[in-house]
This record gives structure tokens, C-alpha cells and sequence, in this order.
């Protein structure tokens, strides 16, 4: 994440290949041969992450012969090279550690990035990267007067939402008042950088889900009567106003003017998705809005791959947050932290999809979350049967300990 994708980047049989694309395809092979090992188990989440990669392949080739391979490939490697990766090598508390304190030390790094775009009113780190590789340079974007940092991601709203998932992920993971404030104030920092409406929500969200869990901690049915709320409110919704697609929408934006040209996004989209639902449609779509900008990763791949990628993709996400649901008794408060964490991730990268698109390295992570999110699962199952789950190269930590 700290090396530039735009920048960094070679053509190959028609396709761009990042450096983030290159580390998941890297890991991909080894990855399999851990997951295919006997103490290993599938669950259904895997399956559904296996099939949203092959429709998009499938779909592409089905459509327009291999002219859009090259590009279908890169999604679908991105997405599934991230998650094989999540769920290979989570074998144990350990590894989980390992994970944390890597991502904190990328936490950090895009923050001073971002501070670097902040300071000089440019994009610092994608200039340098430009005149290194002899790459045009991503130009920069501004709010206000003020420039919206992005530090090595590909524009700010992708930096915004990365901060806030890592808040979310932090602040079940640490132990202490002191280094969870710290820690989503320091992400916080880098929402206000990126001056993302996007990542404000998702990030406010966050902390009321946590605030929730703390204050109804003693209720088991606590998350049973959460969504029961939140089904209430949606009917509510849609009962009292008009467009209930267009007020939640425009509900998610800072700027009222933004959200007014998402709707107007969706209902174009919508219109040619009903074209050909099930395969697609290639752009350009001779429209002046949907060619300029499609800020909905739900509306990209319906319009792209069909609406099956679309049904694929978020059953994956329900698939993997419902995983070992049923054997968590035993797991430990850790584990049990960790699975709501990664949960409440996937589902705000499900929400903040409604307003934004994920590409490269944003979109990698969101597939390394859902492995790590499955894995967790499995965890769960292995330790309610009694079974051992390790990496037999390393000694784990206890299930259930604490970590200093």
C-alpha cells in the first residue's frame, strides 16, 4: 500500500499490473496449497468468493470474446488472490498479531503520506512515483480551497475509507481506553485529510457499533434486536418518502450537491443494468454522466458483469460474517472480539459501496478482510469440535489469551 498503484504499473496483454496485484498473485499458489492441507475446512463463504471471481472471468469472455479479459482477470485476482490470502495463513492468534501490527505500521505511513500532500498542496508521494517510473502522475483534487490528501491510494475517498476500516479493526483489537482513543483519533486525522464524506460516515458508524456493543454488552440478543432496528427504520424509509434509494443516498454525502449526482448515477445505471441484467454492458454508454463517473462498486459490476457478480459478491460478505456463528462458546473473548470487528468491516465496506467504488489496493484489502473475517470462522467450528488449527510450523498462542 505505501508504493503507488497508478504509477507503479506495467501493461500486460492489455491489462495494467500494479504492485498490488502482483503481491496477491505472488501469494495466490502457496495460498491454496495451506488451504487444501487436511486440517483445513471449506465453507460456504469460499465457495460463493470462488464463484464471484470465475463470473466475472466467465461473464467477460462470454460477452466480448478476450478482449476484456485482461481487465476481468485483474478484478477477479485482486479480489480473490486477497481473499485465499486472508484465509490461508490466519491460522492463529499469532498470525492475527502479525497482521495487526503490519497494518498499524501502514496505518501510520499513509498518514504521513497524507500529512506530506497536506503540506506541500500536492500529491507528493504519486509526483515522485511519476518521475521515477516515467508515469503521468495522478493529478490532484480539491474541496474547498484545501487539498484532499490521498497518500499513496488512488484518490481520497479510497485513504478515507482504509482509515476508517483500521479504526474499526483497532478498536476491538486493542485492550486499553488510551490506545483505542489513540488510535481512531489518528484515523480520524486521516479522515479529516482525506475530506471524504464517505469515510466520516463509515467511521461514525464504527464507533456507535462499538459504543453499542460496549453499553449492551450484557445482552446476548443484543445484535438480534440491533438489525431488528435497523429492518424497522429501512421500512420506515420506505414508507415515509418517496425515493428511499435517493434519501438514503443523499444521507451519506457531506455536500448536498454530491449526493444529488449520485441519485442521479443510480437512476441512469439502473436503467441500462435492465438492458442485460445477467451479462452486462461494456461502456462507453453514450451517456454524460455514467461515462464521467460511476460511484457505486454495486452499480459498477451490475453494469459491467451483470447483476449475478452483484448477488455473488454480497452473498460472499454474508456468507463469511455468518461463519462458525454457531461455535463461538469456546472461542475466547479475542476471538469473539475479532469476528464482530471484521463483521461490522464487511458491512461497512457493503454500506460505503453504495457511494463508492473500490479499486486496487482498497479493493485487495476488502477481499483480504473477508478471508480473514472466514478464517476466523473456521477458527470457531475447529475449536467448538475439539480439533486443533495451526500452523504446524509455529507454535500458537492459547486460544482465548490475552496479547501484550
Amino acid at each position: 500500500m505505501i508504493l503507488p498503484a497508478w504509477e507503479m504499473q506495467v501493461q500486460i496483454a492489455g491489462g495494467k499490473f500494479t504492485v498490488g496485484r502482483a503481491g496477491v498473485a505472488i501469494l495466490l499458489i502457496p495460498a491454496l496449497f495451506l488451504l487444501l492441507r487436511r486440517n483445513r475446512r471449506f465453507l460456504v463463504a469460499d465457495w460463493f468468493a470462488a464463484m464471484t471471481a470465475a463470473w466475472g472471468i466467465a461473464v467477460s469472455v462470454y460477452s466480448h470474446g478476450f478482449t476484456y479479459l485482461a481487465t476481468a482477470g485483474a478484478v477477479s485476482l485482486e479480489f480473490f488472490g486477497g481473499y485465499v490470502a486472508g484465509r490461508a495463513y490466519l491460522t492463529n492468534v499469532r498470525s492475527l498479531a502479525t497482521f495487526i501490527r503490519i497494518l498499524k505500521i501502514l496505518m501510520l505511513a499513509a498518514l504521513v503520506l497524507a500529512l506530506g500532500d497536506n503540506v506541500t498542496n500536492s500529491w507528493i508521494t504519486h509526483d515522485i512515483a511519476g518521475k521515477v517510473f516515467g508515469m503521468p502522475a495522478l493529478q490532484p483534487v480539491f474541496r474547498g480551497g484545501m487539498i484532499r490528501a490521498t497518500a499513496s491510494f488512488d484518490h481520497p475517498i479510497l485513504f478515507g475509507v482504509f482509515c476508517s476500516i483500521v479504526a474499526g479493526i483497532l478498536l476491538f483489537w486493542e485492550k486499553t481506553s488510551a490506545r483505542r482513543i489513540m488510535w481512531v483519533s489518528l484515523c480520524l486525522a486521516g479522515c479529516v485529510l482525506s475530506q471524504s464524506s464517505a469515510s466520516f460516515m463509515c467511521l461514525m458508524l464504527i464507533i456507535a457499533a462499538y459504543s453499542y456493543d460496549q453499553v449492551m454488552g450484557h445482552v446476548p440478543a443484543r445484535w438480534t434486536a440491533f438489525w431488528l432496528f435497523v429492518f424497522a427504520l429501512f421500512v420506515a424509509v420506505i414508507v415515509v418518502t418517496d425515493s428511499p434509494l435517493g434519501w438514503i443516498i443523499s444521507h451519506l454525502t457531506l455536500d448536498p450537491e454530491t449526493g444529488y449526482y449520485r441519485i442521479l448515477i443510480w437512476e441512469k445505471a439502473f436503467q441500462f443494468i435492465s438492458y442485460n441484467p445477467i451479462t452486462g454492458h461494456t461502456g462507453p454508454f453514450g451517456d454524460q454522466i455514467l461515462d464521467a463517473t460511476i460511484d457505486s462498486i454495486w452499480l459498477v459490476f451490475s453494469l459491467g458483469y451483470g447483476v449475478p457478480m452483484v448477488v455473488l459478491l454480497f452473498l460472499t460478505n454474508v456468507a463469511s460474517i455468518a461463519a462458525g456463528g454457531k461455535h463461538t462458546a469456546k472461542t475466547g473473548p479475542l476471538q469473539a472480539r475479532m469476528r464482530l470487528a471484521f463483521s461490522i468491516v464487511l458491512i461497512i465496506f457493503m454500506f460505503a459501496g453504495l457511494t463508492v467504488y473500490f479499486w486496487n489496493y482498497i479493493w485487495i484489502f476488502w477481499g483480504v478482510c473477508l478471508g480473514i473475517r472466514t478464517s476466523l470462522g473456521e477458527w470457531a467450528d475447529h475449536v467448538e469440535a475439539g480439533e486443533p488449527w495451526r500452523d504446524r510450523r509455529e507454535t500458537p498462542l492459547r486460544v482465548g489469551s490475552a496479547l501484550t
